[in-house]
């Protein structure tokens, strides 16, 4: 399954959505890109470009400057080029690329064809991976970090966080987290334990159960007051209906109180809490609610100053709900096959898949819950131990965190995240390498979470 991932996405790589079969727009067409050793004094090697659509991505090194390279390119017979307006002799001239470039071909009969350049420097290896898993799964922005023995490695924005306006990833860009908001909420809950405000037996419904001030006693379905705070943390809770991101219209446009009291007064549990794994974002949104009502605060509050604050951490927050609502340094979100990545409420959803958060913050949290002796880690090991172990009925999933992945041994807990709009996974290696990838799109390919996947740990093990 790996080597048909790699396959797939380097021939993806290379994708042309231009005119075929017309041979005057064929000459229009750009079939290859890339800076020759020969032609610039500070390559050490020659490197390549991926192409998809009118995009192209290219990295040169860090210590190759971007504002004087010249170009190796390959048009139609009678074809010119120019970028940003001025004409280019192939390997002659030398070009400016230090910031978004617009290259044109145009046929000898007038037909143009236009192209949009990002260059940036970096590590090539690592990038044209990145640049692959793009364009196979039409992904306009990415960023990724990387961090060994607790201080960051590798960071980098790719693409566009907002196309119309051509803003490029960055590092700091912004992005929904989807079910990498789980972890989040893991953490509060746990720092909860810490405090001994809660236990992993305590009763979350009914009399004597931490919600019962929001929901009482009466009414309740006797299985519902079965369910534990830890049975919420693993999934094993027994229900399998999911009003977060619902089917059933019952739940449509209602705050997350009238969502969660319908299901426990009205909705058959279909298995016994603790008997079995079932994965499901109302267990994480109730426990949302569990952290407010031992709280006090507001979920986001209180992970901004009991979770964020210990670990150095200041931009982990609610996602908006749409477009206007975009918060200051995020990206947009773009759907695929007609789904649409603002159709989802994250104040609803924001204990479960709501919250945002960038690359760099994330692999600092990552730093302060992975056991490292170089930053102090917020929890105690104690806790970073209950956290992390495997659920009794369910080997591969803790308490909020996936577990025992064996494709991937090297990780010793990860978990990522899909809505329309986004796709994110971050993984704490055994070997003391953390890494995360945060996307603005995802496409309907069952592969591409794989491919995802295994990008990570491919990146992950060149540390």
């Amino acid at each position: 399954m790996i080597l048909f991932a790699i396959t797939f996405v380097m021939a993806a790589c290379s994708k042309d959505d231009g005119p075929v079969g017309n041979p005057d727009a064929d000459r229009t067409t750009l079939t290859g890109f890339s800076f020759k050793k020969a032609d610039n004094s500070g390559l050490n090697s020659n490197i390549t470009s991926c192409t998809s659509g009118n995009m192209i991505y290219v990295t040169v090194p860090e210590d190759v400057s971007l504002s004087s390279l010249v170009p190796s390119f390959t048009i139609g017979q009678g074809a010119s080029l120019t970028i940003n307006g001025i004409p280019v002799e192939n390997e002659t001239t030398p070009c400016d690329f230090s910031k978004t470039s617009k290259i044109v071909v145009t046929s000898e009969s007038g037909l143009t064809r236009s192209y949009t350049l990002l260059a940036r420097n970096g590590n090539p290896k690592i990038d044209n991976m990145v640049y692959e898993f793009m364009a196979a799964h039409s992904i306009p922005g990415v960023s990724i970090a990387i961090s060994k023995d607790e201080e960051t490695v590798y960071k980098a924005g790719y693409g566009f966080a907002v196309v119309d306006k051509e803003i490029r990833v960055t590092p700091q860009t912004l992005f929904r987290l989807a079910s990498m908001s789980k972890q989040q909420t893991a953490l509060g809950i746990m720092t909860l334990y810490e405090a001994g405000k809660v236990k992993m037996d305590d009763i979350v419904f009914g009399k004597g159960g931490i919600l019962e001030p929001m929901f009482g006693d009466e009414g309740i379905l006797p299985g519902a007051k079965g369910v534990t705070v830890q049975h919420l943390l693993e999934h094993t809770s027994g229900w399998s209906t999911d009003p977060v991101y619902p089917s059933n219209s019952v739940y449509y446009n209602k705050p997350l109180k009238e969502r969660i009291e319908y299901l426990i007064k009205n909705v058959t549990q279909d298995n016994t809490p603790g008997t079995n794994h079932k994965y499901n974002n109302l267990n994480f949104a109730v426990l949302g609610l569990v952290i407010e009502q031992l709280s006090g605060m507001n979920y986001e509050d209180y992970l901004a100053e009991y979770v964020h604050k210990k670990a150095g951490v200041s931009n982990i927050v609610v996602s908006g709900n749409s477009l206007a609502e975009r918060l200051p340094n995020e990206c947009e979100y773009y759907g695929q096959d007609g789904k649409n990545p603002y159709g989802n409420d994250m104040i609803v959803s924001k204990a479960a898949g709501g919250m945002a958060a960038n690359v760099e913050e994330l692999m600092k949290l990552m730093a302060t819950i992975d056991y490292g002796t170089k930053v102090p880690d917020i929890l105690k090991k104690e806790t970073l131990d209950l956290m992390y172990t495997q659920s009794p009925v369910r080997d591969r999933y803790a308490k909020g965190w996936r577990v025992n992945y064996p494709d991937i041994p090297s990780w010793a807990a990860y978990h990522g995240g899909t809505l329309g709009g986004t796709c994110t996974i971050w993984a704490r290696g055994k070997d003391n390498v953390n890494g995360v990838v945060l996307c603005n799109s995802r496409s309907y390919n069952m592969s591409i979470d794989d491919e995802m996947w295994y990008m990570l740990r491919d990146i992950q093990e060149m540390f």
